[in-house]
């Protein structure tokens, strides 16, 4: 008997965790410039950005589609010394470096901690793309601004943050 009940017990969790997320986080919500509602501060100079060929994101435009040029986030990661060969990130350094940066953006300690913890400690989830570095770069910027300590006080960033507030769980293991 209790094997019936300890089977089926497990049957139902199962079920459960596979459970996908439900359909209000498998679209991604209309918000005109999602990077007004966080305005984090950026990690690199702004002329790191300009010597590697690199637009600089701005909050006043909407996002850009599509992926971003691998060499130039290279560019930019090399001047820092963040990769360890030509493809391969050094978490270590990067760690280290988020951990500069964060001394002179104590409101987000929180936030680059949970990035470190996600991001860097160990292997980034999701499949292999063509160009890894850009793979920890997408997890950085998300969790970074998932984990934003300063939301923008409008209806359009109020409705994003308790969407992602919802969704997270789907999509951020803890």
């Amino acid at each position: 008997m209790l094997r019936i009940i300890s089977f089926s017990l497990l049957i139902i969790l199962q079920v459960v965790i596979a459970e996908p997320p439900p359909p209000q986080c498998r679209e991604p919500l209309d918000v005109t410039n999602l990077m007004k509602c966080c305005n984090i501060p950026y990690l690199f100079k702004d002329e790191d950005f300009e010597e590697c060929g690199i637009k600089k994101p701005s909050t006043d435009q909407p996002f850009r589609k599509g992926p971003p040029d691998c060499s130039k986030i290279k560019c930019l990661l090399n001047k820092y010394k963040l990769m360890k060969d030509d493809e391969e990130i050094d978490n270590d350094a990067v760690m280290e470096f988020l951990d500069k940066w964060v001394e002179a953006n104590p409101d987000y300690k929180d936030a680059v901690e949970k990035t470190k913890e996600h991001c860097l400690k160990s292997e980034v989830p999701g499949p292999k793309l063509p160009c890894e570095p850009i793979k920890t770069i997408r997890c950085i910027k998300s969790m970074m601004f998932l984990e934003c300590p300063k939301w923008e006080d409008s209806d359009d960033c109020k409705k994003l943050k308790d969407h992602l507030e919802e969704c997270k769980p789907y999509f951020v293991k803890e």
